[in-house]
């Protein structure tokens, strides 16, 4: 699960977590802000999206009708902020921090949304009707505080003190959630009636096995692991978005800084520790897919790999053996080999590391090479997995040990009728994918000089790495489009059709790129992910579609 992702769910649980009960509690739970840089901004990146890049002019129509709806009163060119309130035995609050541009069309506009605004003799204005609470306006800077509880919009002097560093870094959207040292475990301890209340939610599905539902609800406590890690030992997580129209691209940046001493401290230190068993590979991130993970394994996440795959497996035979367009000869084969590329996954965690790489670039013809490795220490299962393909799938051929050296295994397994225009289409007519398995890894190589690229990379880790180890923990660098092109080839009619439909209609070869890198420095693990102008139009294209059919 990724550094996003985890913050993604942090935010969810969130909004989910019920109050603790004293002052000490109160202090110890999260301080989550989220900032928007302006109005203004908002409006005109919804704009770009939608109406310049999507050329949706009906979906913008919507939204152009509908925004200002919200905005009256309110000073479009300064910074809004809302705060996500935790403590007491209640569902979560907010507080609205807002800039106003004339505090009397503020208020009419809230009696528009059926909101009563009654200025008291002493104090703030009291809200009620739709929302009962109080509203605090802080004439000299000209903003509105509006929150359930009193001291809640009594206690803000400066409104935009505590998220000065996200506005001076200018995201048209960002979060800050910080913690206090003392309250780790009274926020862990919060997180047990969540994590049954989420869990509860979890209800099993009409069609779905024993096995299936056991193993969505693991990967969901799984993911609950990391969210609550992150959420009770995490000192500062930081997340923002910039839509650059001038650029015609999307920045996204986060970092994460944990408490010290805590697991998750322990954690990050573990990061660029160790170089990866494949840093003498050179991985050029200009292809249409290239990358790197060197991420170090907890004794945690260690645990978590094993249960996952202890249920995976007998989810997948399940699967397997419901399947009517199988035989069952065809059925023993296809379980057998699950049980095998389970083992050989496994058994990377071994190395205490997820360490792999991936490498496509521009070969001759016009063609592409790819290259990639993974740790593993189990590799010899692998010819087995290759013989037992053809058992599996009609019509597919194989041949093992077209390379059988001392430490070197290299098999080749043929394009199937149905999958090779797409397969051609990229690595050249009548290419095959070869698979390979050193004592210490995984390999997979397609295109031109395949078998060749292999020997030579396997040749290369044995050389002494590099001194100095990388800091990026992962490295990533995707053009959309190609692999869109095969996923639809070969799916054809299946799958979510409409989504692809609009991907390509988004995307062109000149801007359909994706790039993260994740990184640490220091004690703190950063992040950074560019989308290129194909993926914002993609973006676009699918708000229009909201707009045009909810709106």
């Amino acid at each position: 699960m990724s550094r996003i992702a985890h913050f993604a769910l942090i935010l969810f649980v969130a909004f989910s977590l019920p109050r603790v009960a004293t002052a000490q509690e109160n202090k110890a739970a999260p301080n989550i802000s989220l900032v928007q840089i302006n109005a203004d901004g908002m409006i005109a990146d919804l704009k770009y999206l939608v109406l310049d890049l999507a050329g949706d002019k009906k979906g913008w129509t919507n939204l152009e009708q509908l925004i200002p709806t919200f905005l009256e009163g309110i000073d479009k060119q300064r910074p809004l902020r809302i705060d996500i309130l935790l403590g007491e035995n209640q569902q979560q609050r907010y507080r609205l921090i807002l800039p106003i541009s004339d505090l009397g069309e503020f208020r009419d506009n809230l009696e528009v949304f059926e909101i009563s605004s009654k200025k008291q003799r002493k104090g703030p204005y009291k809200l009620g009707n739709l929302f009962e609470g109080f509203m605090q306006y802080l004439q000299d800077k000209k903003y509105v505080i509006i929150s359930e509880k009193l001291d809640e919009v009594e206690n803000i002097e400066d409104p935009l003190k505590r998220v000065q560093e996200l506005i001076k870094a200018e995201y048209d959207f960002s979060a800050l959630i910080t913690n206090e040292k003392e309250g780790v475990d009274l926020r862990k301890k919060s997180m047990t009636k969540t994590r049954e209340q989420l869990q509860a939610a979890i209800k099993k599905k009409r069609d779905e096995t024993d096995n299936a539902f056991e193993l969505r609800k693991l990967a969901f406590t799984h993911q609950m692991d990391e969210a609550e890690r992150l959420f009770a030992e995490a000192q500062k997580m930081v997340i923002g978005w910039t839509t650059d129209a001038a650029q015609n691209e999307g920045r996204l940046v986060f970092s994460l800084k944990a408490i010290e001493g805590t697991s998750l401290d322990e954690s990050i230190k573990q990061f660029a520790t160790k170089p990866s068993y494949f840093a003498n590979v050179e991985v050029k991130q200009d292809g249409i897919l290239n990358g790197r993970i060197n991420h170090p394994l907890d004794e945690m996440r260690k645990a978590n790999i094993t249960a996952f795959y202890s249920l995976l497996l007998p989810s997948i035979k399940e699967r397997i053996d419901s399947n009517k367009d199988l035989t069952d000869k065809q059925k023993e084969a296809g379980k057998k080999i699950s049980e095998l590329v389970i083992q050989m996954l496994d058994a990377g965690k071994e190395t205490s590391l997820i360490d792999g790489f991936i490498n496509t670039n521009s070969a001759d013809g016009g063609k592409y090479a790819l290259l990639g490795g993974i740790r593993s220490t189990d590799g010899a299962k692998l010819k087995e997995v290759v013989e037992l393909l053809p058992q599996l799938m009609k019509g597919q051929t194989v041949e093992v040990d077209v390379v059988n050296e001392e430490n070197l295994k290299i098999h080749k397994i043929t394009i199937r009728e149905e999958f090779q225009a797409g397969f051609y289409e990229l690595f050249g007519d009548g290419e095959a994918l070869y698979v390979g398995s050193t004592p210490e890894a995984l390999w997979m190589a397609a295109g031109p000089d395949a078998i060749q690229n292999i020997k030579d990379a396997a040749k290369k880790v044995k050389e002494p790495a590099p001194e100095k180890v990388s800091p990026n923990v992962i490295e990533l660098n995707v053009k959309t489009l190609p692999w869109l092109k095969l996923i639809n080839k070969v799916r054809d009619k299946k799958g979510n059709v409409e989504i692809r439909e609009i991907l390509l209609s988004s995307l062109t070869d000149k801007d359909d790129t994706f790039t993260f890198v994740m990184k640490r420095e220091g004690d703190v693990i950063d992040g950074k992910a560019k989308l290129d102008k194909g993926i914002l139009k993609f973006i676009g294209n699918v708000i229009a579609k909201f707009s045009k059919e909810t709106l």
